[in-house]
């Protein structure tokens, strides 16, 4: 997988659950393009030209607004776990808190795995 798509479906994965209440304010076209993307993610095929669509910017546009994210919760502590995807498809890493549920994969719906 090229960096530039692994990325996309990383950022979609960590991002996954903010564009789906997003999406949900605007039109039908949208949702139904935000849908598309999700079926292209978990069949793993690119994804990077069609969120440029729902974006509505170009490709490296696309790539720059991805790589902002939305702001993290900040480091970690030693005690933490860290989860990674599930069959390594993106670079998606979480830290639930001590005890908390086990974080899933946005895209694929499966338990992420320790780190």
């Amino acid at each position: 997988m090229v960096d530039a798509e692994r990325s996309a479906l990383t950022t979609l994965c960590k991002e996954f659950d903010a564009l789906i209440g997003e999406t949900r304010l605007h039109t039908a076209a949208r949702q139904e393009l935000l849908e598309r993307i999700v079926a292209e993610a978990r069949a793993r095929r690119p994804v990077l030209t069609l969120l440029g669509q729902l974006l509505n910017t170009d490709r490296e546009t696309t790539l720059r607004t991805l790589a902002t994210g939305l702001p993290g919760a900040g480091p970690g502590t030693a005690r933490q776990e860290n989860f990674r995807c599930p069959d390594g498809a993106c670079d998606r890493t979480a830290v639930p808190p001590p005890a908390g549920a086990i974080p899933r994969c946005a895209v694929m719906g499966r338990p992420m795995e320790r780190g």
